[in-house]
C-alpha cells in the first residue's frame, strides 16, 4: 500500500544482535533448569515464574527457527512439522493436563485440559487478532486489515472445523472418531498450504518476503549449512526447555491458584496460554509493523487452525494414554 513503510526502515539483520537475543533467552531458560535438576521447588508463585518464563522463552526460539525455516523449506511433510514445532509449548502444557485426566479419572483435569485449550483460543480471536488491527490502524491509519486471494485456504480451514466443533459440543465430549476427522483436516490443509506457491496464488508482497521482520532475518546471513545447524539447534533446545518445563509450569499454576485462593480454573485458562501463545503473537505483530500485515493476520489464522483441528484432535490421544485404554475427553459447563 501507498502508505506502508519501506523495508528499508527496517532494523538491518545482525548476528551480534541475534547472539544477544540468545544470551537473554537462554538467561531466562537456566533457572527452570536447575529447579528441574534439582527437583527443588521453593514456592508455587515462584515455580510458575520460573518455569513460566522459560517456556515463553523457549517459544521465541521455536518461533525464530521455524521462520527461518520456511524461507528455505515448502514440502507439505516440512510445512506440518514446522508448523507442529512453533506450537509446541501449548501441546506440551495441554497434552500434560489431557494425560493425567486419563491417569486420574474424576479428577480436576479434565478441566483444567479444556481451560488451557479455550483460553488459547480466546487469547487468538479475542487479543491477538484485533491487536493486529490495531497495529496496523496505528500504522498506517487504515481501519482494517485486507485479506488476500492466497488466504482463501486459511479462512476456509477455519470455517470447517469451526462448524465441525458444535458436533462435539452437542455430544458433551471430544471422542476418538473426532480425533481422526480434525487431524484429516489438518492434513488437507498443510497438503493445501504446501501447494501455495508464486503464481496463481502470489500477491503483491512477495517481492518483501526476503526480508524478515524478526530476529530470523539474522540467520540468513549464514551459509545454507549453518543455517540448518543453527535451526535445529534452536529447536532442540528449545523443545528440550519445554519438555521440562511443562509439567512443574502445569502443577504450579494449580499450587498458585490454591495459594492465592484463585479459581484454577480460571488461572489456567488466562496464564497458560500466555506463555505459550506470546511467541507466535510477537512474530505476527513484527509482521504489521514491518509493513507486511497480511502476513501477520494469515500468521494468527494458521496458528488458529492448528489449535483447531490438531490440538484439539490429539487430546482424546492423550486421554488415552492416561487411562490406558482408548477412551474421549469429556467436557462439561465449567
Amino acid at each position: 500500500m501507498a502508505t506502508d513503510i519501506p523495508s528499508a526502515s527496517s532494523p538491518r539483520p545482525s548476528l551480534r544482535r541475534f547472539a544477544l537475543l540468545l544470551v537473554l533467552v537462554g538467561a531466562a531458560m537456566i533457572p527452570a533448569v536447575i529447579l528441574r535438576i534439582e527437583g527443588w521447588r521453593p514456592n508455587p508463585l515462584l515455580d510458575t515464574f520460573v518455569f513460566g518464563a522459560a517456556i515463553l522463552a523457549a517459544g521465541f526460539l521455536l518461533s525464530w527457527g521455524a521462520e527461518a525455516a520456511e524461507k528455505r523449506i515448502s514440502a507439505g511433510l516440512i510445512v506440518a512439522i514446522v508448523a507442529l514445532i512453533t506450537v509446541l509449548p501449548e501441546y506440551a502444557v495441554d497434552f500434560y493436563y489431557a494425560y493425567s485426566a486419563g491417569a486420574n479419572p474424576g479428577s480436576n483435569y479434565v478441566h483444567y485440559a479444556a481451560a488451557n485449550m479455550t483460553g488459547a483460543n480466546r487469547l487468538l480471536v479475542g487479543l491477538a487478532w484485533p491487536l493486529l488491527v490495531l497495529l496496523h490502524w496505528r500504522r498506517t491509519r487504515d481501519r482494517a486489515i485486507e485479506l488476500r486471494p492466497a488466504n482463501r485456504t486459511e479462512i476456509l480451514f477455519l470455517l470447517l472445523p469451526s462448524i465441525y466443533a458444535f458436533a462435539i459440543v452437542a455430544k458433551g465430549r471430544i471422542s476418538p472418531i473426532d480425533t481422526i476427522v480434525l487431524i484429516a483436516l489438518f492434513g488437507v490443509y498443510m497438503w493445501r498450504a504446501s501447494r501455495k506457491e508464486t503464481g496463481a496464488d502470489a500477491d503483491d508482497d512477495d517481492d518483501d518476503d526476503d526480508d524478515e521482520p524478526g530476529p530470523a532475518a539474522a540467520l540468513m546471513l549464514l551459509s545454507p549449512l549453518r543455517q540448518w545447524l543453527a535451526m535445529g539447534a534452536l529447536t532442540i533446545v528449545a523443545a528440550a526447555i519445554i519438555l521440562v518445563s511443562a509439567e512443574p509450569f502445569a502443577e504450579s499454576m494449580i499450587d498458585s491458584g490454591r495459594l492465592l485462593g484463585f479459581d484454577e480454573f480460571l488461572l489456567i485458562q488466562w496464564l497458560a496460554p500466555l506463555a505459550s501463545e506470546a511467541p507466535a503473537v510477537v512474530v505476527a505483530a513484527l509482521f504489521v509493523l514491518s509493513g507486511r500485515a497480511a502476513s501477520g493476520l494469515a500468521t494468527m489464522m494458521s496458528d488458529k487452525i492448528n489449535q483447531w483441528t490438531l490440538l484439539v484432535g490429539m487430546l482424546p490421544l492423550a486421554v488415552s494414554l492416561g487411562a490406558g485404554h482408548l477412551t474421549s475427553l469429556p467436557l462439561d459447563t465449567l
